[in-house]
C-alpha cells in the first residue's frame, strides 16, 4: 500500500507542472521580448567594435520588467581598462539614444555598483553620437554617477582648470576598477 502512495505523488506533481506550463510560457515570452528591445540594439552596437571584446556587457530592463529603468551589467572583464568600460557605456548610450529612462544602473554580475539618472544617460548618448570630445565625456562621467543608496559616488569639482582636471581624472581612475570589481574601490594613491 505504501508503494502505491509513493508512486502517486510524483505523478500528481508532474500533472500540476503540465497544467501550469502554458501559463509559465505566456508570462516569460513577453518578458523576454520586452528585454530584447534594449539588449539587441546595444549588443549590435558593441559587436561592431572589436575593442569591446575586452569586456562582456549585457543590457536589460531592471528587475526584467521595469518600464523606465535599465541595467547595464558587466558580466566579464578580461583585460578591460577604464577607457574600455567607459567606451562600452558610451556606445550603449548611443545605441539607446532617443529613449527615455528614469534610471540606469551600472552593475557587476547583477550587483548594482553605480546609478545614473536617465537624463544624464540620454545626454551621454546624444553627445557621443554627435562626436563630442571623448576626453571631455570621460572626465565628466564620474560626476554623473551615484551609489545605489543615492549618495553621489564622486564629487563635482570647481576651481582652476588643472586642479579640476586632476580630480576628475582621479575619479575616472576609481570608476573603472570599482565597476570591474563590483564595489566602490578606494581612490588610487597620488
Amino acid at each position: 500500500m505504501d508503494e502505491q502512495v509513493d508512486e502517486a505523488v510524483p505523478q500528481r506533481s508532474r500533472w500540476k507542472l503540465r497544467k501550469r506550463w502554458p501559463w509559465l510560457v505566456t508570462l516569460l515570452v513577453p518578458v523576454l521580448i520586452y528585454n530584447l528591445t534594449v539588449w539587441v540594439p546595444v549588443a549590435t552596437k558593441l559587436g561592431e567594435d572589436d575593442r569591446n571584446s575586452a569586456a562582456s556587457v549585457h543590457v536589460y530592463r531592471s528587475w526584467l520588467v521595469h518600464p523606465n529603468d535599465i541595467t547595464i551589467d558587466l558580466m566579464a572583464v578580461n583585460d578591460a581598462a577604464t577607457v574600455d568600460l567607459s567606451r562600452a557605456l558610451f556606445q550603449a548610450a548611443e545605441a539607446l539614444k532617443g529613449r527615455e529612462f528614469g534610471r540606469v544602473t551600472l552593475a557587476r554580475q547583477g550587483k548594482a555598483v553605480f546609478v545614473m539618472q536617465g537624463t544624464d544617460f540620454a545626454e551621454l548618448g546624444e553627445a557621443f553620437s554627435a562626436g563630442e570630445n571623448p576626453v571631455y565625456l570621460l572626465r565628466t562621467l564620474p560626476e554623473k554617477l551615484y551609489l545605489p543608496n543615492g549618495e553621489p559616488a564622486f564629487g563635482t569639482w570647481s576651481g582652476g582648470w588643472l586642479g579640476v582636471l586632476t580630480k576628475q581624472m582621479e575619479d575616472l581612475n576609481t570608476f573603472g576598477p570599482s565597476w570591474a570589481a563590483g564595489e566602490m574601490q578606494p581612490a588610487p594613491a597620488s
